[in-house]
């Protein structure tokens, strides 16, 4: 196999694993958004901490997402697809997004921070989930 194929084939893994990763931020967010209340007093990372696993592990999941979204932008630089770059840093831009916003909501409970975390996270999965369905008509490239 040809260095580009296998530049190829780890950005392909890399990418699906973002999408798979963002699946799972998702439902952990839906957890933590009908059943765990954040106490209203403010920055509320103590107690995220200290009493929501289900929070601690969405928030440790989403900071790897964002450096699993640097790699994935990394190979696709170095893979030279325009395509694949476009896609994977707008996938950076709003994994970035929802991760700050999703800070600022623990930090400061604000609804309009919840639905900027979501929109996201939508856009994330949009992006990612373009390069890797686009790829279907590269020859030699299994999806």
């Amino acid at each position: 196999m040809e260095k580009s194929q296998k530049l190829s084939k780890i950005y392909l893994s890399v990418t699906k694993g973002a999408i798979h990763t963002l699946l799972a931020l998702f439902i952990l967010g839906m957890i933590a958004n009908l059943y765990i209340e954040i106490p209203a007093e403010g920055n509320a990372w103590g107690w995220v901490f200290t009493h929501s696993g289900v929070i601690a592990s969405h928030a440790v999941l989403g900071t790897l997402l964002v450096l699993v979204s640097v790699a994935s932008l990394v190979l696709a630089i170095l893979n030279h697809r325009v395509s694949w770059i476009a896609a994977s840093a707008l996938g950076l831009i709003f994994t970035a997004g929802a991760a700050f916003f999703g800070a600022s909501f623990v930090s400061a409970d604000s609804e309009l921070s919840s639905l900027l975390m979501a929109f996201g996270f939508l856009g994330a999965l949009v992006s990612y989930a373009s390069a890797v369905f686009q790829t279907k008509a590269v020859k030699g490239i299994t999806v």
